[in-house]
């Protein structure tokens, strides 16, 4: 039978419409690697993989632009659709206070550091930690929890990270996107949809768009930041608007940074510093699937402001 969804946008449980009668794209939003994942976050992956899997399925039918069931293909044929399903793996820019749009608090892989600073001078580092850990290293940290999410991971069977041992792009991780990241911000900014304050924080423009909080039903004046949560007085002096929420963050001090006009190879009007969490699964996503795309998955954080 034809997969009927509820669309969060709408609110309505729909038939589901691929934009290509034959093929699916699919992002699903994956871990933060400051920690072991636990049973609640695999709840969310695994719901993803449960999805992915009935489109794969013989016994989903797949439809036409229209919404129109397509015939059933013949004894032997392969039903279903082709899905190319993409996870991110976020090791930069998740901060503490997430539901902060001003990117406060401390990073999160950066605040895990001083938890295993602290373990390691008790001698209670986590298991597979070896001597070369460095536990004041953000990179050392990141690449230890992703790959012990994957070992979970695959031990669950998530075909998304099945796959992404021969395609690892399925697995992507932002410090590898940066350049498009920088881009994506400096469209934004040309287009009239982002601005850099004079503390050199590049925000999205909230006002610009017209349909902003219509996904999780706020308007822009009911909302007192982009993440409906905590601001400083700080960055409300420099924002045109509460609701608008940070891109790229400049911070000298932060182990994960960038200089923009390095990485761009031109000179470009953005300090050293980081992503924000809302502009990285944006620019890998299009990198990897495209502008458009037919699903998006993820934990209930994603029904944004």
């Amino acid at each position: 039978m034809p997969l009927r969804l509820h669309n969060t946008l709408t609110g309505r449980v729909e038939p589901f419409v691929p934009i290509d009668p034959a093929r699916v794209t699919f992002y699903s939003c994956g871990p933060t690697v400051y920690d072991f994942a636990h049973i609640g976050n695999f709840r969310s992956f695994l719901a993803a993989d449960v999805l992915r899997r009935w489109l794969e399925s013989p016994l989903c039918r797949r439809v036409d632009a229209s919404g129109r069931e397509l015939p059933a293909p013949p004894p032997g044929g392969v039903g279903g659709y082709r899905v190319r399903h993409v996870m991110n793996i976020t090791d930069v820019g998740h901060m503490v206070d997430d539901d902060d749009a001003d990117g406060g608090g401390a990073d999160k892989i950066e605040a895990a550091s001083a938890r295993l600073l602290e373990q390691k001078k008790s001698g209670r580092l986590p298991e597979g930690a070896g001597p070369e850990f460095d536990p004041r290293n953000p990179w050392h940290i990141a690449d230890f929890y992703a790959r012990a999410f994957v070992r979970d991971a695959l031990t669950l069977g998530l075909k998304v990270v099945q796959d992404a041992q021969r395609d690892p792009a399925l697995l992507p991780r932002p410090t590898a996107y940066i350049r498009p990241m920088l881009e994506m911000v400096l469209t934004l900014v040309e287009r009239g949809h982002a601005y850099i304050a004079p503390d050199g924080v590049a925000y999205f423009d909230t006002r610009s768009f017209p349909a902003y909080g219509r996904l999780s039903g706020n308007t822009i004046e009911a909302i007192r930041s982009g993440a409906g949560g905590r601001v400083t007085e700080a960055a409300q002096s420099v924002k045109k608007h509460p609701a608008d929420f940070m891109l790229w963050k400049p911070d000298p001090t932060h182990r994960m940074r960038w200089d923009p006009s390095k990485e761009l190879g031109r000179p470009v009007p953005l300090k050293e510093g980081y992503p924000g969490w809302h502009l990285e699964c944006s620019a890998m996503a299009q990198e990897l699937l495209g502008e458009v795309i037919d699903l998006h998955s993820g934990g209930e954080d994603n029904i944004f402001p």
